[in-house]
């Protein structure tokens, strides 16, 4: 009679850090980004049978199932890790072409959009994250979405315009008025229409023109 030693191998199922795993879609994901502990692991769609993934399969949210493999044996038992695809929506606001006044000190954290946890980039894709409290000039700004991990794939384009008229102009600074002709603001002369008035050089509130003039600077 002949001997034979027989060795059946059955690895363990595969470890993991998390057994709810989240990616970005706008990273790619594929299954080889996967995380678990032991090197040689392969993936399966099912958790029984089936074929292995190709780690280079993107990702979709669902579970996927790992064997861990030790020389020819792969193991019976798989580990299941669920999968969770972020991809927040891209940003919608009322207007994509909105103004500003330079007097006002826009910032970036003043562009209207609608949703919350919005972050502006230089470029429609890639470009540089643009701090809140950047001064706007002219030029277009491109908003998504930091929904915790993730952010839009698609940006919203805003066309800002920040304008700055140029300062009135007049025939004469040193205007005389008579006080018998009950003069008011809307008295003096300037070159320009469409002009307010201020008892102020910065600040304070444009004075109604039917204000009557007294001795001073306006």
């Amino acid at each position: 009679l002949q001997a034979i030693n027989v060795t059946v191998g059955n690895p363990p199922a595969p470890t993991t850090e998390n057994m709810t795993q989240t990616f970005c879609l706008g990273n790619n994901p594929t299954v080889a980004d996967l995380q678990v502990n032991e090197p040689n692991v392969v993936f399966y769609s099912v958790p029984v049978a089936g074929f292995p993934l190709d780690p280079t399969t993107p990702l979709t949210a669902g579970t996927y199932y790992v064997a861990q493999i030790d020389g020819d044996c792969e193991s019976d038992d798989r580990l299941a890790i669920f999968i969770i695809i972020g991809d927040p929506a891209t940003p919608t606001t009322l207007n994509t072409e909105q103004n500003f006044c330079s007097m006002n000190n826009p910032t970036v954290a003043n562009i209207q959009v609608n949703e919350t946890n919005v972050v502006f980039y230089t470029s429609l894709l890639g470009g540089t994250l643009i701090p809140p409290t950047t001064a706007l000039t002219n030029r277009i700004y491109y908003a998504t979405i930091q929904d915790g991990l993730c952010e839009s794939q698609n940006r919203l384009a805003i066309t800002v315009t920040v304008s700055d008229p140029a300062t009135p102009t007049t025939d004469n600074t040193n205007q005389i008025f008579c006080a018998a002709n009950n003069p008011t603001v809307s008295d003096l002369e300037v070159n320009e229409s469409s002009v307010v008035y201020y008892n102020l050089a910065n600040g304070g509130t444009p004075l109604d023109p039917t204000t009557p003039l007294t001795n001073g600077t306006y």
